[in-house]
């Protein structure tokens, strides 16, 4: 980690998700993205929070996204 970076709990990044309609589960070291009420088909497994919370900002549909996320996407 370089000096001064800042890096997300899995509880932060769980509650960021959760704004947007998704919804992440941790079990061992496999974490899972999908959308709330999701087929399996539609599941990401990750072991990187970073991955985990790129992958459901990118599964939220833009609606569900506060306006000053949709710049940065």
């Amino acid at each position: 980690m370089v000096a001064g970076e800042w890096k997300m709990t899995f509880r932060e990044v769980r509650e960021q998700l959760r704004i947007v309609g998704v919804l992440i589960s941790k079990r061992g070291s496999s974490i899972r993205v999908n959308h709330f009420g999701g087929m399996p088909e539609t599941a990401c497994f990750t072991s990187s929070l970073d991955e985990a919370l790129t992958a459901g900002l990118s599964m939220a549909r833009p609606k569900h996204l506060p306006k000053n996320w949709c710049a940065h996407r």
